[in-house]
């Protein structure tokens, strides 16, 4: 068995809800994010020639399932099928070394005290995160807030040896791109790791693919490049608080959102995500990051997909193209953003 320690820190709020959707520290969603980035790495391993039930497949062996068919281990000589197996994967959490605490803990940040009511519509889902509305006299919901002993936990990886390698190039993708909890594509929930190497720019393409290709699929199979390298930004400007890189943040999607009104006479913003009648998150995500001298700067990637089809939205997939090269133009030109030139 192979045992991987990260300290995992959160550079804005979290929204991980419990089951009274409290703020709260919980592996699950942890592994969640882990299996969302074995996916991309487990793609780029594949040349992202991907069978999706093979995929799906390796993917249960590895974290558990209760669905496969086809499952079998071996017992006493004899092969044995199975429908359930537990994940090969354990999680723990503990608090860093020095502090004292419960590494199960509840937050302590109240929604109100940072976030305004949301509506789901198109016009509106660049903005701060929205609370759902819990019922009169239900408790505001909560987050995990931006202080010593909340906001940061040991995290602890345990797993068979032949998988380390695959899950040490995942935890490095997290680190780089790594989000949790509710409205985090809009900056909440912004995570970093320490203990462990960051990727390089040449190992970043190596887990992207051009527009186009991206299109071929309708999850995030990978990061998105074109002829002036990876579709990713980084703010010119730093920030002295996290709160108003959010803020700048709220603006910068509110004018790239904007952009997708009318091109060619669509309404082409449901590309960017939507809240009915059915829900896509956008591919287009925004992380707050640490830079220099206790400041904070916004990091922007494109992960583009299809539009499922239950999504019901009628953008075909030139459409979606046309979109995207919008948003990447726009992006591109913004004064927030550092040219991307020469990554």
């Amino acid at each position: 068995m192979k045992t991987l320690h990260y300290t995992l820190t959160f550079n804005t709020p979290a929204f991980l809800g419990n089951a009274d959707q409290n703020g709260q520290w919980r592996t699950p969603p942890i592994k969640a994010l882990l299996r969302q980035w074995w996916r991309v790495a487990y793609a780029a391993d594949k040349n992202f020639n991907v069978s999706l039930e093979e995929m799906r497949y390796e993917e249960g062996i590895l974290f558990g399932h209760a669905w496969l068919e086809n499952d079998s281990f071996n017992r006493l000589g004899k092969t044995v099928k199975t429908k359930a197996r537990k994940s090969e994967i354990r999680i723990r959490l503990a608090m860093p070394d020095g502090q004292s605490g419960d590494a199960w803990g509840k937050g302590t940040l109240k929604g109100e005290q940072v976030v305004a009511l949301l509506s789901t519509e198109l016009d509106a889902n660049y903005a701060w995160f929205g609370l759902v509305n819990r019922g009169k006299g239900q408790p505001d919901r909560k987050a995990i807030a931006i202080k010593p002993n909340e906001n940061r936990r040991d995290l602890f990886l345990a797993l068979p040896d032949k998988h380390a390698g695959c899950i040490q190039t995942t935890m490095q993708l997290i680190h780089q791109f790594g989000q949790l909890g509710a409205r985090s594509r809009g900056g909440w929930g912004s995570l970093s790791l320490e203990g462990i190497n960051p990727l390089t720019t040449e190992q970043m393409l190596r887990h992207a693919q051009i527009l186009n290709d991206c299109l071929r699929f309708d999850w995030p199979i990978s990061l998105c490049k074109d002829h002036k390298g990876l579709c990713l930004w980084q703010s010119q400007d730093t920030f002295s608080s996290w709160d108003k890189a959010i803020q700048a943040i709220a603006t910068e999607r509110k004018n790239t959102r904007t952009s997708l009104k009318r091109i060619n006479g669509h309404d082409l913003r449901p590309v960017l995500g939507f809240g009915a009648p059915k829900r896509m998150p956008s591919p287009l995500r925004w992380r707050v990051v640490p830079a220099t001298s206790g400041q904070w700067a916004i990091q922007v990637f494109a992960m583009p997909t299809q539009i499922p089809e239950e999504g019901q939205q009628n953008i075909n997939k030139d459409q979606a193209f046309n979109a995207w090269e919008k948003v990447i133009q726009t992006l591109d030109s913004s004064k927030m953003f550092k040219p991307r030139g020469g990554q």
